[in-house]
């Protein structure tokens, strides 16, 4: 956007406010908006404007002016550019070129991914995406290859050439079938053929001619809901545009009855098919619509039309409607188009033209493009896109490869031509896997660029850097925003899964470095508009989260971290470990704040407030006091370790005055705040404590098994997140002694100066001593405080003071208060969540259980508008969904429950082959039985009460920090320790990670269990339990079948076929109980000890043999052209074969050879003879004129 187009945008801004107010209301602007984006004004959603229109109007005073609109542009752009950067670091083709060897000789015409589709006779498909299927390619000559999907060769066909042509055909453009598994081929014969490749077949079976052009490129769209519906369209060498409109693409075989086996392929005259008299198809024509040839066709489901373009200025791109209802369009671009594509998730139409620009078109608009990016020096001959990365590539007729940022339109890699090594020709074609990001290239060859798993992939993804505190759900905008532990806020898109916006919001300045303040609370406004955050050092603020503008920060008087943030009726009221209430006025000019007085002894660890006129909070110590909104008066306290009661009238609660700001020094030679960090469990503070300080903290805060019969569980601190362990005012910390052993150390004034002989003991007497107490204590039935004391005279005030925090308050908004119905839920330590009525003759009405083990917490609790389910989630990873519409309820207010439709809702409640219905409802005793008991003070005969558990999984490996209810989709957000947030069903789908690569596939609405991919996080599937892998399995066990038989059949063989023992295996598959008996025990063992096992040693024991086995030889390998190996073959006597007679003409010809041979024989003989005669001449010859020389040499002699 440039300075023409803001100063146009301003001068529609002061058109369209009509009543001169200095704004636009909602109706101004959606005309303002409209026309900025000029034609077409008609098809803009409305709903999509009003969304926009309160973003901008985060003040919430009904009116948008110009500078707000500008000042939030800015912003959002800012902060996008910001987080933009964060990932710029990625490549998308970090490897070079792999080239692939084929068969193709010529140039490859067409590159396409043929995916496996399920269920194609049925109305729904599960899956129709990139991660299963093949890839098919065909070049000019007419060979097709099929290729999987690491790009190995799986077969190569040859087509047939036509025997009448004098010219070879060659194949233009083809297309994937998969609802039909079949393939189309246009070639220059002008024809269309579909071709049968079910299994390994490749069989000619339509044919479509009479065409008077050449169709030149193709498209193909098949509705996976209902697979008879299907569109494909193309374009020809002449200009037109053609669509087939299937409606019974599988009943009707396509184009009717196949011919007869053997006859043939069916050929389908092309005007037969336009006059309709084809059953099931509806063709469209649209003539003349380029002047050139139409060099790509797309059809569009989402917009019912057909998109074509050539590389002509008047015509570039043409837009028809299918249904004819609407008049096409034609865009107008210079130098025209090569190439385009849709992206339905954008609704943007990005093209490449001759002119080497890329552009982004809105459909409806033909007179201008919203965006152009530069960058190529050549034609661009290719696009291709992925809307859910928001990624673009493009191809240049120079071989240059760009990838483009749809969001900021930046160029994020290039790859230059001189790095594609591919042959001299272009590129003329190519396909993009956007599941794995893989680029297959065509041009006489193949080439392959593939992206590379870096190492955030490698492991599970996760979507902040630290741990995650909060995750809320806005229904407004249907995004999801969560904070973690560096002070991030974090905007994400609840359809994809995909990162918004993000921004830091809390930061502070320690010797002159900035540091990020830890973000402890966080809620959104009634009207869902702004976002407000409270962080670790008391800061309040209020932002617009949409684009990361801090709109307001509150008057703070202490340093004390913030638990609880509410806003009811233009208010906000936070608390926090100032154990104090703050009201704030929620207008921008009124700065009144009210401080409450102090009425908790401890720190607030929750807040939670019910309409019209209650607040609730609740602390370390287990007190949950109601207050009045109006009056700020505390109306009843309640504590189950004191009362099942509640205390209403004068209370005698003692005001403790408020911490001071600074941070005084202790005993220890640590702050207040730094002692109570270390004191502290995760679950309420980052600052984890070092390996011997947990050491430290797990000895003393041990108790001794012999301290009471109903209660011998050990009082552990771990350092998991089960609850903050305080230490009271006068604490005593562990200490450590050179040798690191454990001390207790006494910080209180009267034994600071070290008098205390326990505290001060060292070496071993010390332990000797502690062991004889420990024992001292076991037989006199007292307890030794020395192991778990902590400012505790005995275990029942120690269990008072640490075991009692409520970590979460939650109002069920939709019960009316009655002293019978249970309107308060609360959740903290122990695992135990709480049912109050906050009636003055209310109390504790019933308490259950909702930990997968002892020792853990429940952190966070979330319900729904009408209080029908409580989501819990603790501090080992469990999510927990709990029927409680008729829990602690009056009878007269209780609902009728259809118990069918909740087992055919929730897998967790179906029974299977394991676990039949009356087991597993005795395994859930059974597990109740194990419990611990609630402490006697809440008196367990009456309020021990269990609701129905509907589901329970688990969800991540460390604590649940915060879980969120979507009530609208049944969708559940959780957020943990682990640096995730994950998107969840009721039911216990897994749908994704929230900052995943890529996101995920878009939400429907409604969302249908069922039509979701099975899948699951690996870190969950590689330690989930039984029940887990059921629940997100979506109630079967796949490989259940399969262990269950070998399982079998290893019993089977260890009791040798005893029927008895068959019988009593089979019961214990089935969960029943069985005494063994001590005989065949007994038999079982001499008959393995005779086997070579020990009953002591086990498998170890090895007995002795007398002499040495023979080793065991190998397998033979054998190839197809080696010969099998046997000890003995079978043989029989030789008989004696006779010879075939020859036939005469054979004879004859074997003669006349023979003749000839002889011939040759006698030439070649003659030929030898005459040679030695010569060569006796020769001799001859020379000894008579030797000799002649010789006499006349010597003449006297004679």
């Amino acid at each position: 956007m440039n300075n023409d187009h803001l100063q146009k945008l301003q001068s529609i801004f002061e058109e369209a406010d009509e009543d001169g107010g200095g704004g636009l209301d909602i109706d101004e602007f959606r005309q303002a908006m409209k026309k900025t984006m000029g034609a077409g004004q008609e098809d803009v959603d409305d709903r999509q404007l009003a969304i926009v229109f309160m973003k901008v109007d985060a003040n919430c005073d009904g009116t948008v002016d110009w500078d707000e609109y500008l000042s939030y542009m800015l912003l959002e752009y800012q902060e996008r550019d910001l987080m933009n950067n964060l990932f710029k670091d990625f490549v998308p083709f970090p490897k070079t070129l792999k080239e692939i060897q084929s068969t193709h000789r010529d140039m490859i015409s067409s590159i396409k991914f043929f995916p496996t589709v399920t269920h194609r006779h049925g109305s729904v498909a599960d899956e129709s995406d990139h991660s299963f299927g093949r890839y098919v390619s065909v070049s000019k000559e007419g060979v097709v290859n099929f290729w999987t999907l690491d790009m190995t060769n799986l077969r190569s066909v040859t087509l047939e050439q036509p025997r009448d042509r004098v010219k070879p055909m060659w194949i233009t453009d083809m297309i994937c079938m998969p609802n039909i598994n079949m393939l189309a081929m246009s070639s220059t014969e002008r024809d269309l053929c579909f071709y049968d490749v079910n299994a390994s077949k490749f069989d000619k079976i339509f044919q479509v001619s009479g065409m008077e052009h050449a169709p030149l490129c193709l498209d193909y769209w098949y509705d996976i809901k209902n697979m008879n519906n299907a569109v494909l369209a193309f374009g020809d060498s002449g200009g037109n545009v053609c669509a087939f409109v299937f409606s019974e693409a599988l009943g009707s075989a396509l184009f009717g009855s196949q011919n007869a086996k053997g006859v043939g392929c069916r050929r389908v005259p092309f005007h037969e098919i336009l006059k309709g008299c084809v059953k099931g198809i509806r063709a469209i024509r649209y003539l003349n619509v380029h002047e050139d040839w139409v060099r790509k066709v797309q059809y569009c489901p989402n917009l019912q039309s057909v998109i074509s373009c050539a590389t002509t200025s008047e015509s570039s791109m043409f837009t028809g409607s299918v249904d004819r209802k609407k008049a096409g369009s034609i865009f107008h671009i210079r130098k025209g188009l090569q190439c385009f594509e849709y992206s339905k998730e954008w609704n943007v139409i990005v093209t490449g033209g001759m002119d080497r620009t890329v552009r982004f078109y809105n459909p409806y608009v033909t007179t201008k493009a919203t965006a152009v990016m530069k960058g190529h020096n050549s034609a661009i001959m290719h696009i291709t896109l992925n809307g859910n990365s928001g990624q673009i590539i493009s191809v240049a007729k120079d071989k240059q490869i760009k990838v483009w940022d749809m969001r900021d339109q930046t160029c994020l890699q290039t790859v230059a031509g001189r790095n594609i090594t591919m042959g001299p020709h272009l590129i003329n074609t190519l396909c993009y896997n956007p599941r794995n990001g893989s680029l297959i290239l065509g041009t006489t060859m193949l080439g392959f660029l593939e992206r590379k798993a870096d190492e955030a992939e490698i492991g599970e993804p996760t979507s902040h850097n630290k741990a995650v505190r909060y995750s809320l759900f806005n229904d407004l905008f249907n995004q999801v925003v969560s904070a973690c532990d560096d002070s991030i806020v974090s905007v994400w898109d609840m359809d994809t899964g995909t990162k918004t916006i993000q921004f830091s919001a809390h930061k502070t300045i320690e010797r002159g470095v900035e540091r990020s303040v830890e973000i402890t609370s966080m809620t959104f406004d009634p009207s869902k508009r702004r976002l407000v955050t409270g962080a670790r050092d008391g800061t309040v603020k209020i932002w617009n989260f949409n684009n990361g503008a801090c709109l307001r920060e509150l008057e703070i008087f202490d340093s004390y971290e913030v638990t609880g943030i509410v806003c009811p009726r233009q208010k906000i009221i936070t608390t926090g470990w100032n154990r104090r209430l703050t009201t704030y006025i929620d207008l921008q000019d009124d700065d009144d704040v009210r401080q409450l007085p102090i009425r908790h002894k401890d720190d607030v660890l929750s807040l939670s407030y019910y309409a019209p006129s209650h607040l609730a909070t609740s602390s370390y110590d287990g007190d949950i006091i109601i207050w009045s909104l109006e009056t700020g008066h505390m109306l009843s306290r309640m504590n189950a370790m004191e009362d099942t009661k509640t205390q209403t009238g004068r209370l005698n609660t003692p005001v403790t005055p408020a911490r001071p700001m600074g941070r005084e020094k202790s005993a220890t030679g640590l702050s207040e705040k730094d002692t109570r960090k270390a004191e502290t469990k995760t679950s309420t503070t980052s600052v984890v404590p070092k390996e011997n300080d947990q050491l430290a903290l797990r000895s003393i805060l041990k108790q001794p098994n012999t301290i009471n019969d109903d209660e011998n569980d050990e009082v552990k601190s771990t350092g998991k997140e089960s609850g903050r362990k305080d230490l009271g005012t006068n604490t005593i910390l562990p200490a450590i002694n050179n040798q690191g052993r454990v001390v207790a150390t006494d910080t209180s004034p009267q034994d600071s100066s070290g008098n205390d002989s326990d505290s001060t003991s060292s070496g071993d007497d010390s332990t000797s001593t502690r062991s004889q107490d420990r024992a001292e204590s076991a037989h006199s039935g007292r307890s030794s405080n020395e192991f778990y004391r902590i400012n505790s005279k005995s275990y029942a005030e120690f269990q008072r003071k640490h075991e009692a925090s409520v970590d979460k308050i939650l109002f069920l908004q939709a019960r009316e208060q009655d002293k019978e119905t249970a309107t308060l839920m609360a959740s903290g330590a122990e695992g135990w969540v709480r049912a109050w009525s906050i009636d003055h003759k209310g109390g504790l009405l019933g308490q259950f259980l909702a930990t997968h083990k002892k020792n853990e917490s429940v952190l966070t609790m979330t319900t729904d508008s009408t209080n029908q389910y409580l989501i819990t989630g603790d501090t080992m990873g469990y999510i927990m969904v709990w029927d409680i519409s008729n829990y602690c309820i009056k009878p007269s207010a209780a609902r009728e429950v259809d118990h069918a439709t909740r087992v055919s809702k929730f897998p967790f409640l179906k029974p299977d082959g394991l676990n039949e219905l009356r087991s597993q409802l005795q395994s859930q005793l059974k597990y109740q039985q194990n419990l611990p008991k609630p402490p006697p003070s809440t008196n367990p005969e009456e309020t021990l009460k269990v609701p129905l558990k509907l589901n329970s999984f688990r969800a991540h490996l460390q604590t649940v920090n915060h879980v969120e209810y979507a009530e609208d989709r049944e969708l559940i957000i959780t957020s943990s320790t682990d640096c995730s947030v994950r998107l969840w069903t009721l039911c216990g789908k897994y749908i994704g990670t929230f900052g995943q690569r890529g996101g995920w596939s878009k939400l429907t609405d409604p969302i249908i269990p069922d039509r979701i991919p099975r899948r699951m996080p690996g870190d969950v599937k590689r330690v989930a339990s039984a029940i887990t892998l059921k629940v997100l399995n979506g109630g079967t066990r796949p490989r259940w079948n399969l262990a269950r038989n070998i399982l079998l059949l290893c019993a089977a063989r260890r009791t040798l076929g005893k029927a008895s023992n068959m019988e009593s295996l089979f019961k214990q598959v089935s969960g029943e109980h069985v005494i063994e008996d001590t005989d065949s025990s007994e038999e079982d063992s001499d008959k393995s000890a005779d086997k070579g096992a020990s009953r002591i040693l086990g498998k170890s024991y090895k007995p002795k043999t007398r002499h040495k086995m023979p080793p065991l030889l190998p397998e033979i390998r054998q190839n197809a052209n080696q010969l099998s190996v046997y000890s003995s073959l079978p043989f029989c006597e030789l008989a004696p074969v006779n010879e075939p007679k020859l036939p005469a003409v054979i004879q004859q010809i074997q003669a006349r050879n023979q003749s000839l041979d002889n011939i040759e024989k006698e030439g070649r003989a003659t030929q030898k003879t005459k040679r030695r005669l010569q060569d006796n001449i020769a001799k001859h010859k020379t000894v008579r004129i030797l000799t002649r020389d010789l006499k006349e040499q010597r003449p006297g002699q004679d």
